[in-house]
This record gives structure tokens, C-alpha cells and sequence, in this order.
């Protein structure tokens, strides 16, 4: 299987699932969608996984990496710009996020180059 059928599939996967969280008004899927949307939206986590995304570019363990990179991005945003601790479920959304922009961004580039 190619890799832009592989992310492609990643993707429609994730949309169905949040697509069925609406339609059945599962209010655990909504509130983490609506959480990981207003998080996409800060600038701190946005630029962050775009420069991880390119820097780590060519490595054999990507996806380990940016992973990584994600988790302490979530940390670091958390404790240093938002200023107070988090739980589980919002570092969870954060690090989900990050890695969110970090996929969408690498199925473009794929996308683009095809």
C-alpha cells in the first residue's frame, strides 16, 4: 500500500470517528475534538510542529521523534505559556494536536508531490 493511501485512510478513520461522536452525541469524542480544535489554534503549539515537522524530516524514526517532540511541546506550552498544571486529557489533546498539524502537513507535502 502506498504512503498517501496509508494517510489517507489514517485520515478518514480519524473523521469518521469524530463524525460518529456528533451524530450519536457522545459527549467524551465532542469535548476532546472541540478541546484539540482550540488548541490548533495557538500559535505556540501551531509553529512548533511545523518546525518540528521540517527539521526531523529525513530521520529513519520520524514518527518517534515527532512524537517525542510533541509530548514536551505539550509540557512546555502547558506549564510555561498557559502557566498552571494540566491533567492527563489536556496534555492528551495537546500532544494529540501536535501531532495532528505534524500528520496533516506531511499528507499535504505528499499530496503535492505526487
Amino acid at each position: 500500500m502506498s504512503k498517501t493511501k496509508t494517510y489517507f485512510l489514517i485520515l478518514a478513520a480519524v473523521i469518521i470517528i469524530a463524525a460518529i461522536g456528533y451524530i450519536m452525541n457522545i459527549g467524551s469524542i465532542k469535548s476532546f475534538v472541540n478541546l484539540c480544535a482550540g488548541f490548533a489554534r495557538e500559535n505556540a503549539l501551531s509553529v512548533s510542529a511545523a518546525v518540528c515537522a521540517f527539521i526531523f524530516l529525513g530521520n529513519k524514526n520520524y514518527w518517534l521523534i515527532i512524537t517525542g517532540c510533541a509530548v514536551v511541546a505539550a509540557l512546555l506550552v502547558q506549564v510555561f505559556i498557559v502557566g498552571q498544571s494540566a491533567g492527563i486529557i489536556v496534555l492528551a489533546a495537546r500532544t494529540i494536536t501536535f501531532l495532528t498539524i505534524v500528520f496533516l502537513m506531511n499528507f499535504v507535502k505528499l499530496l503535492i508531490n505526487k
